[in-house]
């Protein structure tokens, strides 16, 4: 083995040297016997033809020497590679047509991939993530999933489940005013579990994590705070852990920063503070409970299966709704305990989106793969009289084979480069995207990008793994454009190529049947990819038609949040204050002041109610309602019709009779639409749950609080004096530029409160743009691959027609001879290329019907064979199509029958 080693080295270093030594050993054998005959009596010329003659020939010894030698085939392979450069150079349109074509394909591919990979496939940036997982509660007989485990079960189960190594959690508060030096800062707040960051393997530098004491209702105030902040807010100054921070007017001391790189283990979250959970330790429940929903993160203990974790969870379930009181009969009847890795609670439905772009990106590059394989059937049509002469002077097919697929790889190299860039650009802005905090300005590109990648997307990049994939893209690509090729241009019949007569001919009919199928797949894979596209975007028409139920241009919206502990009277003394500043600025035509905006329904509270007189009805059968808290000109600021009745007034404050005013859904569902006038009675930030009675004064259109794709709930508007909500949204109606009114609004709080934030100062259209992002980049990204696809698709159609003209040159100026008009020629190249399209586009259709039932929870108000979307596609393809292979037609309608038949 070794010793082969060095020889092939000694024989590729050396070979100058080698090469004159054999010539030398091979010369003097053949003097040595041209001697011998000499001396046997033949004349020095006979003496030396019979010496060749028995040695073989000078050339052909060294050549079968050379084949024997070790390193021959590295040379020969050098030999092919510098050929296949020297082929590429000559002919730059197609070289530089197909890599950018290949380039384009596996650029996307490999940055789709590279998310998949990032977001699916890579473990989690944490020690052992295969054993953390996201445990919830749900209900298998209806569509509650993913619901939160209650604090009470929750302490419960850290003492009592021991299939687990840590059981930690945490609970979102939401954002909170940062005081102290400079303006105030809204920061995101978690409450954890002291054992949350040990569960995920993360230590804080500087400074510590949370201590057990320290993790317990009433402990020390104390909090951690995320590198980001660390940075923005302190400069990196390390002396901050230890020093004290106000965070809602309470004095909290700062143990520690988390890791640079450390992305909370949940979706749409990225705290900037966390405080320890306050949990109390008594487990029972009661109306008086202080319940809260906790996220659960749990390490499962090395040894357990995920299937003995989960029978011991259950038989947990079961043995605590037991202990539930009466009137939680329907939270525990059928609910059950579960858990999924971590990893795929972090990604969410988005794991469809994801798969189905690498689907769509795979079609594509499966398009330019037929294109450049087309194109190198032409070219090996073109060099077959050479592919002849170098077969007739000893060249095996083998070694043909190779030499095309040498040069193929060579192009797929190029290509690779090319992709190579691209996909790091695009990996780049996934990435960008993705970083905490890439949402907080009004950048829309970063609005774009962050989503379906979400969070992860900052650690979606172009890494080993992917260069590994993108490798291994190359040579799967050479196979799939240049292995028929260089089979079909091997398998050439010498005596045929080498006549003259041989280059005008056309190509044979598999080489024809092989072109048109590729051409065939090229288009069946567009219709796919179109249909898919114009599935989507209907579907996004679909979403963004919907009756909203409010106006969203000329309106700037802002938020204040007031902590939830602060009384009613200074919730609605500050109301009082700020709605007149608003008011005032020039420009506004109405304020309002509410405690969830449209499309926010995470922040919408629910009520229970109850209608009519008599007892109060047992807990399953009280109704429930959102409740949205406004001051009287929200309606008019929102855009939302009033139907019947009235809106608020001045007058509807905190000493008259509760009011309230329901939407259309509410109307409908409790008074069969008929509401005005009647009472209902609610228990929204009552003392002991009392029930208080409320007229309903008013119906307003119904309002699409819990995003446009989702089905219209039951909502309360209360006004702001009798329910003063802490969440201050402010809703500005505005006669100019909504955005130019930022500053002011910002002056506005200031006057009012100093220590208040303004946040999320966005204009209405902005904030439905950021809630169909998901689905729009979805949208445009598979739009962009199935326009893609129909441009290659038309450069192959163009390509393979108008390389089938060149060939058929003398049969049309023969047709013509013999009579044929040019429109007949015409006809007869379109009608051949109409053949192939419908074909293909039949193709399409059918693979169309396979495959898009994966797009099924993306559609709305759309089917998945939705006959318009796939007669649009069809139509669009084949007419992209035809009008290639027209153009390609018109040229062989215009052969010049005399020149044609001269050239014979």
């Amino acid at each position: 083995m070794w010793s082969h080693i060095k020889s092939t080295f000694r024989n590729l270093l050396h070979k100058q040297q080698i090469e004159s030594d054999l010539d030398n050993e091979i010369r003097r054998y053949v003097d040595a016997v041209t001697d011998e005959k000499i001396s046997d009596g033949l004349s020095p010329e006979d003496a030396r033809r019979c010496a060749l003659a028995e040695s073989g020939g000078i050339e052909q010894v060294k050549q079968a020497i050379r084949n024997g030698r070790a390193g021959t085939l590295l040379e020969s392979l050098g030999q092919d590679i510098r050929f296949g450069f020297r082929q590429l150079r000559r002919n730059p349109a197609f070289t530089w047509t197909a890599a950018i074509t290949l380039g384009l394909g596996i650029g996307a591919t490999t940055a789709i991939f590279s998310a998949v990979y990032a977001l699916l496939l890579r473990p989690l940036p944490y020690p052992t993530p295969s054993r953390l997982v996201y445990v919830y509660l749900a209900w298998p007989k209806t569509s509650v999933q993913h619901y939160p485990m209650i604090s009470q079960d929750f302490v419960a189960a850290q003492s009592t489940l021991k299939s687990f190594q840590l059981f930690a959690g945490f609970v979102a508060r939401g954002d909170h005013n940062l005081t102290g030096k400079g303006e105030p800062i809204r920061v995101n707040v978690v409450e954890v579990t002291a054992n949350l960051l040990p569960t995920l393997g993360i230590v804080p530098r500087p400074g510590r994590n949370f201590l057990s004491s320290e993790d317990r209702a009433g402990g020390p105030a104390v909090v951690l705070i995320s590198h980001r902040l660390w940075e923005s807010r302190f400069h990196g100054n390390s002396s901050i852990v230890g020093r004290a921070v106000t965070l809602d007017g309470k004095s909290q001391t700062v143990v520690g920063v988390l890791p640079a790189h450390f992305l909370f283990p949940a979706p749409g979250i990225e705290p900037d503070v966390y405080v320890p959970a306050d949990f109390d330790s008594d487990t029972s429940i009661s109306l008086q409970s202080q319940t809260y929903r906790v996220n659960t993160i749990a390490r499962l203990r090395a040894g357990i299966s995920a299937q003995q974790a989960l029978a011991e969870l259950n038989l947990f379930a079961a043995a605590r709704a037991k202990g539930y009181p009466a009137f939680l009969n329907n939270f525990s009847d059928g609910r059950m305990i579960a858990f999924e890795p971590l990893q795929h609670y972090l990604i969410g439905d988005d794991r469809k989106s994801l798969l189905l772009l690498l689907a769509c990106v795979g079609a594509v590059l499966l398009i330019a793969c037929a294109n450049v394989a087309n194109l190198q059937l032409a070219r090996a049509m073109t060099c077959r009289h050479e592919t002849a002469v170098r077969g007739a002077l000893g060249a095996t097919r083998r070694r043909l084979v190779r030499q095309f697929l040498v040069e193929s790889l060579t192009l797929a190299a190029l290509a690779t480069a090319i992709g190579l860039v691209i996909a790091l650009a695009a990996t780049w802005l996934i990435r960008q995207g993705g970083m905490p905090g890439a949402m907080a300005g009004t950048s829309q590109v970063g609005r774009l990008i962050q989503t379906p990648f979400g969070k992860l997307g900052a650690a979606v990049e172009v890494d080993g793994g992917v260069l590994l994939f993108i490798a291994g893209l190359a040579l799967l690509t050479t196979i799939l454009f240049g292995l028929t090729p260089a089979i079909s241009g091997s398998g050439i019949d010498l005596r045929t190529a080498l006549q003259g007569t041989a280059l005008r001919m056309s190509a044979g009919r598999e080489q024809r049947f092989l072109r048109h199928g590729l051409l065939i797949v090229e288009i069946g894979l567009g219709v796919a990819l179109l249909a898919a596209a114009g599935l989507l975007i209907r579907s996004f028409a679909n979403e963004l038609d919907k009756n909203s139920g409010f106006d969203t241009s000329q309106t700037l919206t802002g938020v204040v949040q007031l902590r939830w502990d602060t009384p009613k009277a200074m919730v609605t003394g500050f109301v009082h204050q700020l709605l007149p500043r608003l008011q005032t600025i020039p420009g506004v035509g109405s304020a309002a002041v509410t405690s969830a905006l449209p499309l926010d329904h995470t922040l919408c509270p629910n009520t229970l109610m109850v209608f009519g007189d008599g007892p109060l009805p047992p807990l399953s059968e009280r109704k429930s309602g959102c409740v949205i808290s406004i001051t009287p000109d929200y309606f008019r600021a929102a855009g939302t019709p009033l139907l019947k009745g009235r809106f608020f007034n001045e007058a509807d404050n905190a000493e008259s009779a509760p009011v309230a005013i329901v939407n259309q859904e509410f109307a409908r569902l409790y008074f069969k639409g008929d509401a005005l006038g009647q009472q209902l009675r609610t228990n929204i930030l009552a003392k002991n749950h009392e029930f208080t009675y409320r007229a309903i004064v008013g119906i307003v259109q119904d309002v699409r609080y819990n995003g446009l794709d989702e089905g219209i709930e039951p909502e309360i508007y209360l006004p702001v004096d009798q329910v003063p909500l802490p969440r201050l949204n402010i809703l500005l109606r505005s006669k100019v530029e909504p955005a130019s009114l930022t500053g002011a609004m910002h002056r506005a709080v200031m006057a009012v409160d100093a220590h208040q934030a303004l946040f999320d100062v966005e204009t209405m259209d902005e904030r439905v743009a950021d809630v169909v992002a998901p689905r729009r980049l979805v949208m445009l990204l598979i739009a962009v691959f199935a326009l893609l696809a129909v441009v290659l698709s038309a450069v192959g159609v163009y390509g393979v027609f108008a390389y089938s003209v060149s060939q058929r040159k003398q049969e049309m100026g023969i047709r013509m001879a013999l009579g044929a008009s040019r429109t007949r020629v015409l006809r007869l190249v379109s009608m051949q290329a109409l053949r192939m399209i419908l074909i293909g586009s039949a193709l399409g259709i059918g693979t169309t019907f396979l495959v898009t039932r994966w797009l099924l929870s993306m559609l709305v108000g759309v089917t998945s064979h939705d006959p318009l979307s796939l007669a649009a596609a069809w139509f669009l393809m084949t007419a992209v199509a035809l009008l290639a292979s027209l153009v390609a037609a018109t040229e062989a309608a215009r052969t010049d029958m005399i020149s044609v038949l001269h050239s014979d």
